[in-house]
Order: C-alpha cells, then structure tokens, then sequence
C-alpha cells in the first residue's frame, strides 16, 4: 500500500515538473510583452490609465506583426522592414500618451534597447 502511495507521488512530481520545464523563461512572447510594460512603468513613470492604454497599443501591434509573419512567405527583409515600421508606428502611438517629462525617459529606454539589439545582431554574425 505505501509502495502503492509512493509511486502516485511520483508520478504526480514528474507531471507537475513537466509544466514547469516546459514554459520557456520569461513566459514566452506573452511573458514578454508584460515585461516590457513593467519596465515602462519603472523607467517611464506610466500612470494605470496610460498602462492600460499602453497594453492596448502593444496588443494590436503583437497582433499585426503575427499577420505579417503569416504573410510573409519566409522574405526575412520585407519582415524585418514591416516589424520596422510596426515598432515605429507603436513607438508613436505610446508617445502620444506620454507627459512632457516621460518623453524623454522613453526615449532613453527605446535607444538602450536599440543599442542592445544592435549588440546581439553583431553577436549573431
């Protein structure tokens, strides 16, 4: 009976480890957008209103940039210029929402990020 006990532990451990192993760190691509929207909260300064707003803007964006993969018939160049123009649209649009003392700060963080994309772009090659 203990031997009977024992093993449903076991069994129930390795199926909850899976689930866990299995989500990629960070949450995946959702994960993600969440964590770009707290580190806009602690380095911008965005209100609830404008967070809420903000979550809007990079939905519809994660939305497009999804159909434009779809659609992309494996041409990374016309993927890459589209994912451009996406960023520069969404990066825009948060702009709009943003006080005259956030701007800058966005500003600040969107070419740190630039600068670290640039760094890993040169990694890769």
């Amino acid at each position: 009976m203990q031997s009977r006990r024992l093993f449903f532990v076991l069994i129930v451990s390795v199926i909850l480890s899976i689930g866990i192993f299995a989500q990629p760190p960070g949450g995946g691509r959702e994960g993600r957008g969440e964590a770009q929207i707290k580190k806009l909260q602690e380095r911008v300064g965005l209100t609830d209103e404008q967070t809420a707003k903000v979550k809007e803007i990079m939905q519809k964006a994660r939305e497009e940039g999804r159909k434009a993969f779809e659609n992309s018939d494996g041409d990374r160049d016309a993927m890459r210029e589209t994912m451009m123009k996406s960023r520069e649209k969404t990066d825009a649009e948060i702009m709009k929402l943003l006080t005259k003392d956030q701007k800058p700060k966005f500003e600040t963080l969107r070419k740190e990020q630039k600068k670290e994309m640039e760094e890993r772009m040169k990694e890769r090659q």
